[in-house]
């Protein structure tokens, strides 16, 4: 198999070009910026979206002529404009939001009725007037891009490059985007590794007889070595050796490092703590420190620790791989250690004396992986068309180079696109003929959209461990998620781009010990990106800063250093994204507020601070921000400016989970009409946040009794998710008020949690309420009907004298609820009927609640697993339980009750005995 490496470099420049012009994007930029000045051209739009598609083809037509490279300050020219238009309509679509929500204040009725906003992004109107300045600095831009445009054709002809036959049905660009093509990547197999992953764990095995700690003269592990060329499988082969360790369980600590060519040994140390001790180690800096910890976690212990992708340069990385190994003395004797690398020299820097090449595979075993990928999960039911689709998907096997990873994304194109045309077209590609060009081949037939998304993730550091929310957030932040109607949700569509790249093997799903997933970017696939990306995307690396170019648009900072920051960083006037990763240093108060004085074309911010008490007000100048990030373990408290209202745009703000917002004005954040991510554990107290209607996550709703906070803010908060705890029920005068609730149409939330009075938590202390307010509490309750698709309810501090009919299935049945809790009801000495409503509970909590039994026919709960009462005083038997109960938690009930459970033969002990875990006290 050819090195991908060196054969890359034939399609390099025309990846770089023509995978940045993609028609439809600059077309619906024309678009929109003739709605804005007034005029609309079918006819120019065609003929532009033509010229665009015409020099994108001419350019992968060019390959890498040696005279490429009079194009760069042409496709730079290009570039810049086309953002330049972006941001003046942006900057337009700005203007008329302020104006939308100025012309909206003081008129109550107008900011309630908000229910045009609940299906989609607030949509700029173009029935508005553009300022004259703004209207030339548009068709100033729009004129450069078309004379950019024209240009690039004559350049072409210099080169005489012959003209392309252009059939617009032919390209990827007119792909119809579906929900149904794919569901998720196809799951990883591994084929005609079985022999080598044999050999390898019978190593892991070969343990001294003496397996006591290392000495001076010994070392208590031994390292084997995977080496092989970029996308032959090694990681792949690792991490199934890794996985069926962890089965095995024959090592106390396995520890999965990715080592990559710039690697920091503080960085691999961390890592290493976090994977032993299970919590963050985001406290010490000091390299000494972090070694001795580490030796002190892994004294004793016999570890398995896989170093993936080691990278090793005579006279660079000799020094940093033998610090990398010194704290690894401490574990016991039959520890290892397994690398995998491009050469042999990287294992061997390690120690390792047993090495294994990754070998091509054979042709029958190629063959079927490439199948596997191409037709798993495909229902064909014409079995003739099943046989010609797998004559030919061996044909283009056979192009592929034995190479694993252009298997699974060739593959994947193939998976789905079951259609026999274009599986035929495919075979008669050249650019299958290696694997870059096999990769290129692979990244054209994405939408355009998700082809721009994937792009974007060259910012990243190579084998980053991605997270699926936080990818789709900063993807609709930059605006890479196009909707086709304003009945589709943006989060849908991007889940859409995410699920195209993960079926494709673009974005590769990954999992950590404790089962938590991730996603990573092969290292080849994050080489195609970058080549895409051109200079739009930049990473500062650990220990390697470089040149950082002037055009960038994007900057990841994996090292943050302050002269470069000061130096360089400020300077970059065009910047739209900067992300500081949470491992490295963080930045002082006074570099942030420099930045946001400084950058303004900024989108997206994340930065780690290490004190901040008030945002700058110079932050409201950000009229393009659209994610505000801010982590740091130290700040508790963050107090909002009055200008913070004036970020119309933003859509995502998160700040530490132990940080509480403060607000300086009495507007709060109900401006902010387009947030839909607010991420903070502490309720929000800010007014009028019902016409936050895009809003997704609001963990506490406190209701007050003041204006601009009572209930029926939540009335249009429809597209609520995850957990929605409303506080302050007393503050509800009546069953109406809690009917403007809407509570029922909140069909996305999975955890609600009522509550009224905060009582403490013992019940000789409540206090009995008048009638009149235990009726109001039970009208209360009745109209707070959740919605019907809830998995988690509870209710606090109930005194109501009856439960609601929706709980005992009157009104509709609960039946996806899983837990159901009560906590200081103190209303009636009989619980509610819930048998018949809850057929699929799975826990069920009871705590300080004046019941005199638990519920009836709790042996019909028949899915029933865990029960918790705790508090009870009054509950003295237990009815009859299912047997799908496997957990029981009883304690702080009455003593007879407790009793009577421990005491063998008594008829409640005799009810709970089929139950297998038990704590009674």
């Amino acid at each position: 198999m050819a090195d991908p490496v060196t054969i890359g470099t034939a399609v390099g420049w025309g990846i770089k070009v023509s995978g940045w012009i993609i028609s439809p994007i600059i077309s619906r930029l024309f678009d929109k910026a003739f709605s804005y000045l007034g005029f609309r051209s079918s006819e120019k739009l065609k003929n532009l979206e033509r010229k665009v598609l015409h020099l994108k083809l001419m350019f992968e037509a060019m390959d890498a002529s040696p005279r490429s490279d009079r194009f760069d300050p042409w496709i730079k020219e290009l570039r810049r404009a086309f953002y330049e238009a972006e941001d003046i309509i942006d900057a337009i679509d700005y203007q008329n939001l302020k104006k939308h929500i100025r012309s909206e204040a003081g008129d109550k009725s107008a900011r309630l009725n908000l229910r045009g906003r609940t299906k989609q992004v607030v949509r700029i109107m173009t029935d508005f007037n553009v300022s004259i300045v703004s209207r030339i600095k548009l068709k100033t831009t729009l004129d450069t891009i078309e004379s950019l445009i024209d240009e690039g054709h004559k350049l072409l002809s210099i080169l005489n490059v012959p003209a392309c036959s252009v059939n617009f049905n032919d390209t990827p660009y007119n792909t119809v985007r579906s929900r149904s093509t794919t569901t998720s990547a196809p799951p990883e197999v591994v084929f005609g590794r079985n022999q080598i992953l044999t050999k390898i764990r019978a190593m892991l095995r070969d343990a001294p007889a003496d397996a006591g700690p290392s000495s001076s003269r010994t070392k208590c592990y031994s390292v084997i070595g995977i080496f092989g060329i970029p996308g032959s499988g090694k990681t792949t082969l690792a991490q199934q050796v890794c996985e069926k360790e962890r089965d095995d369980g024959f090592f106390e600590l396995i520890m999965w490092i990715h080592v990559s060519q710039n690697f920091s040994v503080r960085t691999v140390f961390i890592e290493m703590l976090e994977i032993a001790t299970d919590r963050k180690e985001d406290e010490l800096r000091n390299l000494d420190m972090l070694q001795k910890k580490l030796e002190s976690e892994l004294k004793g212990k016999r570890f398995f620790l896989v170093l993936d992708d080691v990278w090793y340069s005579k006279g660079t990385h000799e020094q940093q791989l033998d610090l990398l190994l010194s704290p690894l003395k401490a574990g016991k004797r039959g520890s290892k250690i397994l690398v995998t690398s491009r050469t042999a020299d990287a294992a061997k820097a390690l120690g390792a004396q047993d090495l294994f090449p990754i070998p091509d595979l054979d042709e029958e075993q190629y063959l079927s992986m490439f199948m596997h990928y191409a037709l798993d999960g495909a229902t064909i039911n014409d079995q003739a068309l099943r046989g010609e689709l797998e004559l030919i998907g061996r044909k283009i096997a056979r192009k592929l180079g034995r190479s694993p990873l252009v298997a699974r994304t060739v593959a994947g194109q193939l998976n789905r696109r079951l259609h026999i045309d274009f599986w035929r077209s495919t075979l008669n590609r050249d650019l299958l003929n290696g694997t870059m060009e096999a990769l290129w081949w692979s990244y054209q037939q994405l939408e355009e959209h998700a082809r721009q998304c994937f792009t974007f993730c060259s910012i990243f550091p190579r084998r980053y461990k991605l997270q699926r929310d936080e990818l789709i957030h900063l993807w609709m932040a930059e605006g890479f998620v196009n909707t086709t109607n304003a009945t589709e949700d943006v989060e849908d569509v991007s889940d859409d781009y995410f699920q195209e790249l993960l079926s494709c093997s673009f974005i590769q799903q990954r999992q950590e010990a404790n089962g938590k997933e991730y996603f990573t970017i092969h290292n080849l696939l994050h080489d195609l990106a970058e080549r895409v990306a051109g200079s739009d995307c930049h990473t500062i690396e650990k220990v390697m800063v470089g040149r950082i170019p002037r055009s960038v648009q994007h900057l990841f900072i994996q090292s943050y250093d302050r002269s470069v920051f000061q130096e360089h960083i400020l300077n970059l006037k065009n910047l739209r994204t900067l992300i500081m990763s949470d491992s490295t240093d963080k930045m002082t108060e006074e570099d942030f507020r420099r930045l946001l004085g400084c950058l303004k074309k900024l989108r997206v911010v994340h930065v780690n601070l290490g004190m901040l008490g008030t945002i700058p007000p110079c932050i409201g100048e950000l009229k393009h921000l659209r994610y505000l990030g801010l982590s740091g373990s130290v700040f508790r408290n963050i107090t909002l400016p009055p200008t913070f209202g004036k970020l119309y745009h933003l859509e995502k703000f998160s700040i530490p989970p132990i940080a509480q917002l403060h607000f300086s004005s009495n507007e709060g954040i109900a401006n902010l009409v387009n947030l839909r991510y607010l991420r903070t554990y502490f309720g929000l107290n800010s007014p009028d946040i019902g016409k936050l209607t895009l809003l997704r996550t609001l963990p506490i709703f406190t209701v007050k009794r003041t204006r601009d906070f009572e209930i029926i803010q939540l009335e249009h908060l429809d597209n609520l998710r995850e957990t929605l705890i409303i506080e302050g029920l007393r503050n509800v005068s009546s069953k109406e008020e809690a009917h403007q609730a809407k509570l029922a149409n909140k069909e996305h939330l999975s955890f609600l949690i009522l509550e009224w009075n905060t009582f403490p938590q013992s019940s000789s202390l409540i206090l009995e309420s008048p009638d009149n307010q235990k009726l109001v509490e039970e009208e209360i309750l009745e109209a707070l009907r959740p919605p019907s698709l809830i998995k988690s309810l509870k209710i606090r501090n109930y005194r109501g004298s009856r439960y609601p009919s929706w709980l005992s299935g009157e009104r509709g049945k609960l039946e996806s609820l899983h837990i159901l809790g009560f906590s200081n009801c103190h209303g009636l000495d009989s619980p509610p009927r819930i048998i018949e409503s809850f057929i699929y509970l799975r826990t069920l909590e009871i705590s300080f609640c004046s019941w005199n039994s638990l519920p009836v026919n709790m042996h019909r709960l028949t899915l029933l697993e865990e029960l918790i009462v705790h508090g009870c005083r009054y509950i003295l038997s237990l009815p009859r339980l299912p047997w799908s109960l496997k957990k029981l938690i009883l304690t702080c009930c009455n003593r007879s009750l407790v009793e009577s459970c421990q005491m063998n033969g008594h008829p409640n002990w005799q009810k709970i005995v089929h139950v297998t875990e038990k704590t009674i006290r």
